[in-house]
């Protein structure tokens, strides 16, 4: 089986989604089968168009490269709108009609954007005209279409399949729910490390990921106990930048980490007593999981797959969205209530075993298996 990933995120080791696809491919090629993995930087052509027309511009690139490039896919696994060309072509193409055809969101845009522009409008800064045409009406019909014409449709939670199934973009039995991998090296990840009052948080420094919520939550905690310490790490901003949105009171007691590897992220994840994650809208976010293997304490809102694989004071503690004095009572349990802590790690722990690297990747491979259509065999010429 040759499968063909095309992300329409970057072709960056440390980036989620890349890296997602990447160890799909690598497992694929140690079980004999062969992986590609696509990127907008592969594309020479895209760097003339400015990045906002990436939806528009790069499904017609990948559309032409698969139909005359010397690849032949039995699998073409589509990141979002990245395939939208292709599954439109897809009926008037032999070549293309002959591969299977699955979209996959990691993390479905249309709710994204509903999270994202009611905070634009809170701060007085609503995203232009121009951008809510073509992220809203314009993409949500390059992802219908996809979703109709795709074999398959691959989500991270049930509140995105509600939502897919609930607009008639695919039916019920062609979605489902895909969970992310969490590292399987972090579940032996010591304990005995823990700094007290050390908190993580591990996400890009954006609104939607509670940000707000993050720096008011700290003032508290940071009032209630002096010696609070945050670590906020892979945020993709300067720490100066960062740094500049806490009040002067704390700032002092934050510390920024913009990028990390898989090594810093394990050695920050055993020196924090507590991780914390506000954010407003997620498919199946990897820091979660990478969290729960470590087997911390975590606060989460109640959103993407934390509501799906969470119960608040059994295996976390769970927060409404936006609500950084919530947030901040729930740290402040965990630090008042160790063996609450101790337990809900032990049983996050256990959530995470069940997201074993080794079992959702072979979930994955007989997925995939399943999805591939059988070749049709070549005609032989009889000679009289």
């Amino acid at each position: 089986m040759r499968v063909l990933f095309v992300l329409h995120a970057p072709r960056d080791p440390k980036a989620a989604v890349f890296a997602y696809a990447e160890e799909r491919r690598a497992f694929l090629q140690a079980q004999g089968h062969e992986g590609e993995v696509w990127t907008p930087q592969d594309f020479p052509r895209l760097r003339r168009w400015h990045p906002r027309w990436l939806p528009l511009a790069y499904p017609w690139v990948v559309l032409r490269r698969l139909l005359r490039g010397p690849e032949a896919f039995d699998l073409v696994m589509f990141h979002s709108f990245a395939g939208w060309a292709s599954l439109l072509a897809r009926p008037f193409s032999a070549r293309l009609e002959a591969n299977s055809m699955v979209v996959q969101f990691h993390g479905l845009e249309p709710l994204y954007l509903a999270v994202t522009s009611a905070q634009a409008e809170a701060s007085g800064r609503p995203f232009s005209l121009r951008f809510r045409l073509l992220a809203g009406p314009v993409m949500n019909a390059l992802l219908r279409l996809s979703c109709r014409r795709a074999d398959a449709v691959l989500v991270l939670n049930q509140a995105e399949r509600n939502y897919l199934s609930s607009r008639e973009w695919a039916e019920p039995e062609r979605i489902a729910v895909v969970a992310n991998a969490a590292p399987s090296a972090f579940l032996a990840l010591r304990e005995d490390a823990r700094e007290p009052g050390r908190l993580l948080f591990l996400g890009q420094w954006l609104a939607a990921k509670g940000i707000a919520e993050l720096v008011a939550a700290f003032e508290i905690l940071a009032q209630h106990r002096p010696g609070a310490r945050l670590c906020c790490l892979g945020t993709r901003r300067p720490a100066e930048e960062v740094l500049a949105e806490f009040p002067a009171s704390v700032a002092g007691q934050v510390e920024v980490i913009p990028s990390a590897d898989r090594g810093e992220i394990a050695r920050e994840l055993e020196r924090a007593e507590v991780f914390v994650f506000p954010s407003h809208s997620e498919g199946a976010s990897l820091a979660l999981a990478e969290a729960l293997a470590a087997g911390l304490p975590v606060v989460a809102t109640r959103v993407g797959a934390a509501a799906d694989l969470l119960v608040s004071g059994e295996s976390a503690l769970l927060v409404e969205p936006g609500d950084a004095a919530a947030l901040a009572a729930a740290v402040e349990r965990f630090w008042a209530e160790p063996e609450l802590g101790r337990r809900c790690g032990a049983r996050a722990r256990e959530v995470a075993r069940g997201l074993s690297a080794e079992r959702v990747l072979e979930q994955d491979l007989a997925r995939m298996l399943a999805l591939v259509k059988p070749r049709r065999p070549t005609p032989q010429v009889v000679h009289a």
